[in-house]
């Protein structure tokens, strides 16, 4: 009876592991990887990068200088222009937390996303270990603005011992050495990302919308849009982008800039709203194409500006729907203290 225990209970740990893996990404909880879509290091910018570890255990593992609750971090920023990649590592301890300006961390980036991966402290492999929250803070000193977002936290699942940490990739993945976002590695990426609400490009209001893809720095990712006002009246709108876009909504479509809704409905000043939805539909070669049949992951950030106030808001694209977002390579170990 006590083997048949143990059986019945190792499944339904396998089976609840399976369900957390499976489940979307996260906000405002821990997770073993997070995904920055946005850090900006131009002049006149800048982007504070923050990490917490939840694990607060300081018991030693038995025969190892390595606390339970201790764990290596991978930063993998990409440029979002070239695709190229830059790596840190940094060690966190039980309760720690790090926050670093992106463009001292990362002097070779002028804009992109960041991938932060927890590792084994002992094998410097990829780690089970949802214990990871953050946040990015960025500025824009030339026009004095700044909000903050939190990054999408992404599920490996808890390891069973705290001493001894699962390699998502090896054990429950193809162990090719980077984050497959399929269910079984990780989480999945969202289906459909959207923008809740923004205000009409006009006056005092602009916005700033960025997308990151797993598609890599090849071929172009192609996402569908509609674009929503106010008076419940959508328009369809199609857009692609290589690896990562930041942009205003109306380099997207114009419609941004005259909704044709009700200016009324806010009140003073009179001013319209909207939204929108953006889906991945398929990668494209430079005449258009489609290459394959894969669909690559999308995730984002969007900023509203209210430029007569110096006043600005950002956060993450908020999200529905479950879908496989491919992989974000691991790097190479260069820059490995």
């Amino acid at each position: 009876m006590t083997s048949m225990k143990k059986v019945v209970g190792a499944l339904l740990a396998a089976l609840l592991l399976s369900a957390v893996a499976s489940a979307q990404p996260v906000h405002l909880q821990p997770g073993s990887a997070l995904v920055y879509p946005l850090f900006d290091s131009a002049p006149g910018s800048g982007t504070v990068i923050c990490v917490t570890n939840l694990n607060t255990n300081t018991e030693y593992c038995e025969n190892s200088d390595v606390r339970q609750g201790d764990i290596m971090l991978h930063y993998i920023y990409v440029d979002g222009e070239t695709w190229v990649e830059f790596d840190r590592y940094e060690f966190l301890t039980p309760g720690d937390t790090l926050c670093v300006v992106a463009d001292q961390h990362n002097p070779e980036g002028e804009a992109g996303f960041l991938l932060v991966a927890a590792l084994d402290p002992t094998t410097q492999e990829l780690a089970a270990f949802d214990e990871l929250i953050g946040s990015a803070i960025v500025v824009q000193s030339d026009l004095n603005f700044l909000f903050s977002y939190t990054p999408y936290a992404f599920l490996a699942g808890d390891s069973s011992d705290p001493c001894d940490l699962d390699n998502p990739d090896a054990d429950n993945g193809d162990d090719d050495g980077a984050l497959d976002f399929d269910g079984s590695e990780y989480s999945e990426f969202p289906e459909t990302v959207m923008v809740d609400s923004f205000f009409e490009e006009t006056g005092n209001f602009d916005n700033q919308l960025t997308l990151m893809s797993t598609g890599g720095g090849v071929y172009a990712t192609d996402i569908a849009l509609l674009f929503w006002n106010n008076i419940e009246v959508k328009y369809s709108r199609s857009f692609d982008f290589v690896c990562w876009w930041s942009g205003r909504l109306s380099d997207i479509s114009l419609i941004a800039q005259n909704l044709q809704g009700d200016r009324e409905e806010l009140g003073a000043p009179p001013v319209e709203t909207g939204w929108v939805s953006i889906t991945p539909r398929r990668l494209t070669d430079g005449a258009g194409n489609p290459v394959g049949e894969a669909v690559p992951g999308v995730l984002g950030v969007f900023a509203q500006f209210i430029t007569s106030a110096d006043f600005a808001a950002g956060h993450a694209l908020h999200y529905t729907g479950n879908m496989d977002g491919l992989e974000l390579l691991i790097g190479d170990g260069d820059h490995l203290p």
